[in-house]
């Protein structure tokens, strides 16, 4: 019994002290100094300092209009596999149109599936439409599978010869301009 008590007693002490609490200071000098705050090594200050190579802002600037299509010269390029149809403007213009409602106007040019149709692509493929965001900020690209799209979609074509994309299925903020190329996979 008296070992239990030599057991009992210092931690029946411990609770006693530490439920008689203090004045909420636990700083070893009774809080009249500042205490020492740790130091990094100069090799551990390097590595932790924040500077501003670490992470460029660079400004959004809108790209520069590109300048007007010759008549001669292709204006997209639709590829599908190994076939390629990269019309001109006028035969572009050629191909038969389709014009529906999206985003609150009318819009009128070639369905994706004309353009499918060109290069013998199958209804099960994915579409890869690339070109300038609306924002006119960044190069961008929407992916859509051929069925979702091919019917209420349509490239449309400026008095410059420069294509753009408008859905009446895909949300306008991911329309595209000045278009590069269409690919069928």
């Amino acid at each position: 019994m008296r070992r239990l008590s030599f057991v009992v007693a210092p931690l029946a002490l411990a609770l006693l002290l530490g439920a008689c609490g203090g004045d909420g200071d636990d700083s070893p000098n009774g809080g009249d100094e500042p205490t020492a705050t740790p130091t990094l090594s100069p090799l551990d200050a390097q590595r932790t300092a924040v500077s501003a190579q670490d992470q460029p802002q660079v400004p959004d600037t809108p790209l520069p209009k590109p300048t007007p299509v010759p008549d001669d010269t292709p204006i997209i390029q639709v590829v599908a596999g190994q076939t390629r149809y990269a019309p001109t403007r006028a035969e572009f213009a050629a191909l038969p149109t389709a014009e529906f409602q999206a985003d609150g106007k009318t819009v009128k040019g070639v369905t994706i599936a004309t353009l499918a149709s060109q290069v013998a692509a199958g209804a099960d493929t994915v579409v890869t439409i690339q070109g300038t965001r609306v924002d006119n900020l960044r190069l961008g690209a929407v992916r859509f599978a051929l069925a979702e799209i091919a019917e209420n979609t349509v490239v449309t074509i400026d008095e410059e010869g420069h294509v753009a994309l408008a859905s009446s299925f895909i949300p306008a903020g991911q329309w595209l301009n000045t278009l590069t190329g269409i690919a069928f996979n």
